[in-house]
């Protein structure tokens, strides 16, 4: 039997096609040079070749000459381009109803991905990511979060902005797009892609909500979702377990074997066939957690080390420089100035 592989369906490009149109540019030929026919866009549930929709960003930016294309395909895709996702959303009680929603549905667009909504002492921070930890490239990681904002926005009616939003590339050359669109200053080469949204904001409600469409709408996803094989790979259920136990200890191999219910030596086999490693995946987390926690005014330097699982700071501050190059405290400094 062949092993079952995370796939990227159509419904991830085709607001994406939809968006390039909005802004006058011709699709054909991008989805050709991407390896993918235009027919291709008739079957929402159908899975896009390897590596297709990468080349379709790369070659919209390049043929659009516009460095923050995401943004603007986010903000000029049609909303029913978004389909089940933008109607859940938009039929949900609340902002933080229409988050999860939006979560829980994840899968029908890529299974290789998650999102999630966590609670950060009352804040949520929507969070997005390959299983196993990796960060999407720049492109998509900007369409997502704009869309995220975007339909969020609408749910509410309001023009509300998150306190934070994290990327894991690079600072463009030109920052104003994002300020003006998110209210604030993204941080940049945070390793994540994420959002940081005020317990106030996620509780506003929609003075659309419809509780029978949404009702319905979760009935039609189930059944798409029950179709699907289920990708459960080891790497993103240690990234799960590193999350939901972060602040309770130091993260031992043992003790994430013991919640993923096999032995220690089966979890660095599983983890070995997935060409990572038990120390990899934590070192990749608290580099992220590090980062978030840093960035807010929320905690103490020594007390992000002790949730980190660090029982030296000496320990804690040479895995800091290591990962950016920079002590705890130059970032903390410069993430708040900005």
């Amino acid at each position: 039997m062949t092993a079952f592989k995370p796939g990227l369906t159509v419904r991830a490009i085709r607001p994406v096609i939809a968006g390039l149109e909005a802004l006058g540019h011709s699709v054909d030929s991008l989805l050709a040079e991407a390896g993918m026919p235009a027919s291709i866009l008739a079957d929402l549930d159908g899975y896009l070749p390897a590596g297709s929709s990468r080349k379709l960003w790369e070659r919209a930016v390049a043929i659009a000459n516009d460095d923050c294309l995401g943004i603007h395909v986010a903000m000029a895709a049609p909303v029913n381009a978004f389909d089940v996702h933008a109607y859940a959303m938009l039929s949900s009680p609340t902002l933080s109803g229409a988050l999860y929603r939006v979560c829980r549905y994840q899968r029908l667009i890529n299974e290789g991905t998650e999102l999630t909504l966590e609670d950060d002492g009352g804040d949520g921070v929507l969070r997005h990511g390959l299983l196993g930890g990796g960060a999407v490239s720049r492109q998509p990681a900007e369409f997502l979060a704009v869309t995220w904002l975007r339909l969020g926005r609408m749910v509410t009616g309001t023009a509300w902005s998150p306190v934070q939003v994290f990327f894991a590339h690079d600072r463009p050359a030109d920052t104003r797009p994002h300020e003006e669109i998110f209210g604030v200053r993204p941080n940049f080469g945070s390793g994540f892609t994420a959002m940081r949204i005020p317990a106030a904001t996620l509780a506003l409600s929609n003075p659309r909500a419809d509780a029978t469409l949404a009702a319905l709408l979760d009935r039609y996803t189930s059944t798409l979702l029950d179709k699907r094989p289920t990708l459960t790979t080891v790497s993103g259920r240690v990234r799960s377990w590193l999350v939901e136990s972060h602040g309770s200890g130091p993260p031992l191999a043992r003790d994430a074997a013991r919640a993923l219910a096999m032995s220690e030596r089966t979890l660095h086999r599983r983890l070995a066939d997935e060409q990572t490693t038990f120390r990899e995946l934590l070192d990749r987390f608290r580099h992220e957690k590090a980062v978030e926690l840093l960035t807010t005014r929320r905690h103490g330097i020594a007390e992000v080390a002790f949730l980190l699982g660090y029982s030296e700071m000496t320990a804690f501050y040479r895995a800091f420089k290591r990962w950016t190059g920079r002590s705890p405290a130059e970032l903390r400094e410069r993430a708040l100035s900005d």
